[in-house]
């Protein structure tokens, strides 16, 4: 079984945030099919109420801190040490393949996390992914950095060459792969599916827009707010017909709606469709000069028409 442990929580300064919406988002992580959620002990000790320890990995700096913070479902340290408990991982970072064979000094470590291989897709990662798992007997974590922007690729690649775990962020907070591309591909290729909602990434969307003050790019795969605007006429009306040859997913899957956005691209099944959602219903002979009228108009503004300059140019040919 592949189990995810987001890391989320620990990658952003959380210190300046209201504690409740701190735990909201504990909370939400929870709901989005990881494993784990990973925090810190200053965040443990200020929310310390809404941890579920059965679910949570505290992240320590000495191994003997577990003696101080018992019950939690495991421990990552920097290293950690050979003689540690069962559910201690010993963090090692491994910055690119060249810097591989130096994991050889800890095949001592029951458990390991190995963080970073940026580059390692650029190489033959599944020989490499089969040389790591038999260096290590006990339980082997992956946590791959995005220097080069495939840590998800080198994720999703890991889980599906039989690596069973793994290590994420939120939309790839600190320089992760990213939890929700993760979860939708596993959803996808390998028919695994902890969590049949995925509605919740909306909502850990927008507290995390909220937190951190960073605006997720509306084409952000996954949860990008313009992932399912669709304006070519073409698009629309293959959509239309088998959704499933133009998108992987469908949009209620992540609790969004798909948008036919109308522009200079557009065709007679797109103006139709927008047409039908509003109630606006044109002389057959009028939809190719409203197709002509609404190309100009969106030519002149430099991009597509919203909703309400749609409607208004409409209703003249209505």
């Amino acid at each position: 079984m592949i189990k995810i442990t987001d890391i989320t929580l620990c990658t952003f300064n959380y210190k300046a945030a209201p504690e409740h919406k701190i735990s909201q988002l504990y909370s939400l992580l929870l709901q989005t099919g990881s494993s784990y959620i990973e925090i810190d002990i200053p965040l443990f000790e200020l929310m310390e109420k809404a941890v579920d320890k059965a679910k949570t990995v505290l992240r320590i700096h000495y191994p003997t801190q577990i003696n101080t913070f018992p019950g939690f479902a495991g421990y990552v340290c920097r290293f950690g040490s050979f003689e540690t408990p069962l559910n201690l991982i010993s963090e090692i970072q491994v910055n690119d393949i060249r810097e591989l064979n130096q994991i050889t000094k800890y095949t001592k470590n029951k458990n390991v996390r190995i963080i970073g291989l940026d580059d390692l897709l650029l190489h033959d990662y599944v020989n490499t992914f089969a040389k790591i798992k038999e260096i290590f007997s006990g339980r082997l974590e992956f946590c791959p950095q995005n220097r080069y922007y495939c840590a998800t690729a080198l994720a999703a690649e890991w889980a599906l060459n039989e690596g069973k775990n793994i290590a994420v962020s939120f939309c790839g907070a600190g320089g992760f792969a990213a939890l929700e591309e993760l979860i939708m591909i596993l959803r996808i290729a390998k028919r695994h599916k902890p969590n049949m909602d995925l509605s919740v990434f909306r909502k850990i969307k927008e507290l995390y827009e909220e937190l951190t003050g960073y605006q997720i790019p509306g084409n952000k795969a996954v949860i990008g707010d313009h992932i399912f605007d669709v304006e070519s006429g073409i698009h629309v009306d293959g959509i239309l017909k088998k959704s499933s040859n133009y998108e992987p997913f469908e949009p209620t899957v992540v609790g969004m709606s798909r948008n036919i956005v109308i522009g200079k691209h557009s065709g007679k099944s797109s103006v139709e469709m927008k047409l039908k959602e509003y109630g606006v219903i044109p002389k057959n002979e009028k939809i190719s000069l409203l197709l002509t009228r609404i190309r100009e108009e969106s030519i002149r503004l430099g991009r597509g028409l919203n909703d309400s300059e749609f409607i208004s140019i409409a209703r003249k040919f209505s």
